[in-house]
């Protein structure tokens, strides 16, 4: 076959359209032909495209058309092996204004390959920049990847009925977002983990201060499973975009380690349109070293009117400020086996507005961080506790 040449077929392997891999070429034609083969425009068949291992430069979006997967060969761990680029690699500029991968198309797919920023600055804040993947089709599957040191991870931004899972890497800004999503997507088995720079670096600095592991705008009835990301301002938020607000959230099994908030809500609502989270088997450890930022464990911001708080199996600790504060009128926060521990604000659940309530259950502890006695709850009366 000649490079280029626009045959349909189920399975196409990049190699055969001129893809080097070497790090060093510019690899986005072949690998665009290689795509445009597997799923022509004139004749829409479908197919996989084959990454084999290798190192593939960027100069632009890869655009992926419907029933079209972009399969790599899998990735090495970073820092695990000699070898840190072993598998098949998509590298990048830093500072891209454009998504290396679009995943355009319904059914479409990335499985099973990494994405680099070869020139991510290691002493300064990292450029702003577009995510690794965007999803913009329904039906998209996001598999087996690996975010290293990017700006930004994945975005689904207007897609719906998607799967993101087995996701690793240490996105900066953020890991996940979700926007314009009106039907149930899922995102499962993540883990974000300072792969790349340790958290005393300038970019480690940069991501607890301002990162976020997973931001949800208007999207619906998303499920989370399986979570653990490490060292971010934000492990968890519920945003407001002109779209509107995340509504039914599901967060099973998640752990926000050294997260200075684990669950942040900031998304404004109204009766019947608010943002609302069922959260089971969730733990969250702020960071405790003296110069960061201080927060809650789980913060409801004083803009989230409305919302609701579900929690089964909660446990906080370390958290610079209150274990859970609600700041905002009218929400109301349901908890059973909540545990506060070590916190070094006023109090350990605070309720500031006499419209919001916490319904607490069995199991509910508050132990502040030395042994101190400040309050469990405050102030009382806006706690319906079991008898």
């Amino acid at each position: 076959m000649q490079p280029g040449t626009p045959t349909a077929k189920p399975f196409v392997n990049v190699a055969d359209f001129g893809a080097v891999g070497d790090g060093s070429s510019d690899d986005t034609g072949a690998l665009q032909a290689a795509i445009d083969a597997a799923g022509p425009s004139s004749s829409p068949t479908g197919g996989t495209v084959a990454l084999p291992p290798g190192r593939y430069r960027l100069s632009a979006s890869l655009v992926l058309p419907p029933a079209v997967s972009l399969v790599g060969a899998g990735w090495n761990t970073p820092g695990s092996q000699v070898n840190t680029f072993a598998g098949s690699w998509l590298f990048v500029p830093a500072g891209a204004d454009w998504s290396p991968v679009v995943a355009r198309g319904s059914g479409s797919g990335v499985r099973a390959l990494a994405f680099n920023v070869p020139d991510q600055p290691s002493s300064a804040n990292p450029p702003e920049a577009k995510p690794m993947v965007l999803v913009t089709g329904n039906n998209v599957l996001v598999e087996d990847v690996c975010l290293y040191n990017p700006f930004a991870g994945v975005f689904l931004d207007g897609g719906a009925q998607a799967s993101l899972r087995r996701i690793w890497g240490q996105p900066l800004a953020y890991g996940i977002a979700v926007d314009r999503s009106q039907d149930t997507s899922y995102i499962d088995t993540v883990h974000f983990w300072p792969y790349w720079a340790p958290q005393s670096t300038v970019p480690g600095r940069y991501q607890l201060a301002r990162g976020m592991a997973i931001a949800l705008y208007r999207c619906d009835n998303p499920h989370l499973s399986n979570i653990f990301a490490y060292n971010y301002a934000r492990g968890l938020s519920l945003l407001a975009s002109p779209a509107g607000t995340a509504h039914k959230v599901h967060l099973v099994n998640a752990d926000f380690d050294r997260c200075t908030t684990g669950v942040h809500v900031n998304a404004p609502g109204r009766p019947g349109s608010a943002a609302t989270l069922q959260m089971l088997n969730v733990t969250v450890q702020s960071p405790v070293e003296e110069g960061v930022q201080q927060g809650h464990g789980v913060w409801v911001e004083k803009a989230s009117s409305f919302a609701m708080v579900q929690a089964l199996n909660l446990r906080i600790s370390n958290s610079g400020l209150c274990g859970v504060s609600v700041e905002a009128d009218n929400v109301n926060f349901y908890g059973e086996n909540v545990s506060l521990e070590g916190f070094r604000g006023p109090v350990g659940f605070s309720v500031t507005s006499a419209s919001s309530y916490a319904h607490l259950g069995i199991g509910f502890q508050a132990s502040p961080a030395g042994g101190g006695r400040q309050p469990a709850l405050g102030p009382r009366s806006q706690f319906r506790l079991a008898g």
